[in-house]
C-alpha cells in the first residue's frame, strides 16, 4: 500500500513565495495610500522631470531629452541665465556638467545630466518581471487554498495600483536606489551661479567682458586669477580645476 503525504513540493515553495511578495508589496501601497509615504514619493518624481519643472515655473530655458539624457540651456540675459540656475539649485545633483558663457550682458548656459541619472530613471521606471506559475506537482498540497489566496492578494495589489497611479510605480523603490541617490547628492555643488552672481556684482563699466568656463576646463581667460568672476573660486592644477564655492 503507497503512503500519500502532503510534500512542501517546489510548487509549494513557489507559490508561498508568491504569496509573501504581493502580502509586502500590499503593505508597501498601504502606506501609500495612507499618505505616510505618498509626499515623498511624488517629490521624487516631480524632481526627476526636469522639462516639467522648467515648464511649470516659465523659466527661459529650454530642455532636450534623448536617449535618457537632459540637456538644459539657456541663451539671453545675464539675469535669465541667473533666474533659471537659481531655480534648478534643488535638483543640481541630477546633473553631470555644466557651461557657461559671459559677454557683453548677453549669457548662455548649459547643464546636462550623466549616466547616472539615466540608470536612476531607469531603475525607478522598471516594470517588475512577470511572475510565473510553476509546474503543478501531484505531491503539492493545500495549494487550493494556497492559490486562492494569492489570487486574493493580486486583485488587492491592482486596486491599489490603480488607485495610486504613477506613485504605485515609484513606491517601494526608493529604499533600493537610496544610496545611490545619497551619493549623488554629495557631490560637490556647481559654481556656475556663483560666476554669474559676481558679475552682477561688478560695478557696470567692469561688466560684460567674455568669460567661458565649463565645469572642468577654463576656456577664457585660462588663468583664474585673471579674472574677478572667478578669483579666489576655483583653482587649477596641471589642468585640473578645483572649485571652492561651497567654502565662500
Amino acid at each position: 500500500m503507497v503512503l500519500l503525504c502532503a510534500c512542501e513540493t517546489d510548487e509549494v515553495r513557489a507559490w508561498s513565495a508568491r504569496r509573501d511578495e504581493l502580502q509586502s508589496r500590499l503593505s508597501e501601497l498601504q502606506r501609500l495610500v495612507a499618505n505616510e509615504d505618498n509626499e515623498r514619493v511624488l517629490a521624487f518624481r516631480t524632481a526627476l522631470d526636469l522639462p516639467a519643472f522648467i515648464r511649470d515655473r516659465k523659466l527661459a530655458a529650454r530642455v532636450f531629452v534623448d536617449s535618457g539624457a537632459v540637456r538644459i540651456t539657456v541663451s539671453g540675459t545675464v539675469w535669465d541665465c541667473r533666474d533659471t540656475v537659481d531655480a534648478l539649485a534643488g535638483l543640481r545633483w541630477l546633473t553631470e556638467s555644466w557651461r557657461l558663457r559671459l559677454e557683453a550682458g548677453r549669457c548662455d548656459w548649459e547643464a546636462r545630466t550623466g549616466p547616472d541619472f539615466a540608470n536612476l530613471e531607469q531603475a525607478l521606471t522598471a516594470l517588475p518581471a512577470k511572475w510565473t506559475a510553476p509546474p503543478e506537482q501531484w505531491t503539492s498540497g493545500g495549494m487550493r487554498q494556497l492559490k486562492v489566496s494569492v489570487q486574493q492578494l493580486e486583485t488587492q495589489v491592482q486596486h491599489r495600483e490603480a488607485e495610486l497611479g504613477a506613485a504605485a510605480v515609484l513606491g517601494g523603490k526608493l529604499a533600493a536606489v537610496q544610496p545611490r541617490v545619497d551619493s549623488l547628492k554629495a557631490r560637490p555643488a556647481p559654481c556656475d551661479l556663483a560666476v554669474i552672481d559676481r558679475e552682477l556684482a561688478l560695478d557696470e563699466a567692469d561688466r560684460g567682458k567674455l568669460l567661458e568656463v565649463e565645469h572642468n576646463r577654463l576656456i577664457d581667460p585660462l588663468e583664474p586669477r585673471a579674472d574677478a568672476r572667478l578669483r579666489g573660486l576655483v583653482e587649477k592644477h596641471a589642468g585640473t580645476l578645483s572649485w571652492r564655492c561651497e567654502a565662500l
